[in-house]
């Protein structure tokens, strides 16, 4: 097993800020979310999903991105 990496560089860290950002964007359009608790929840769900993705090695940002929005089917 991997060991999580205690930082990461600029370029992922970019890279998990534009995926997380691409995944909220295509749920907004088909998922309505009734107050800004519910949809502060789905965002740091989806920012889970995209960190323990990176942690494990992941680095595609299609991969990366269809990883977060299955926490929205879980």
């Amino acid at each position: 097993m991997l060991a999580a990496p205690d930082h990461f560089d600029c370029e992922t860290v970019t890279l998990m800020g534009r995926v997380c950002d691409e995944a909220w964007i295509e749920l907004q359009k088909t998922v309505f979310f009734p107050t800004p608790v519910n949809a502060q929840n789905i965002r740091s769900a989806l920012a889970v999903r995209v960190l323990d993705a990176v942690n494990h090695g992941e680095r595609n940002p299609d991969r990366l991105k269809s990883i977060a929005l299955e926490a929205v089917d879980a």
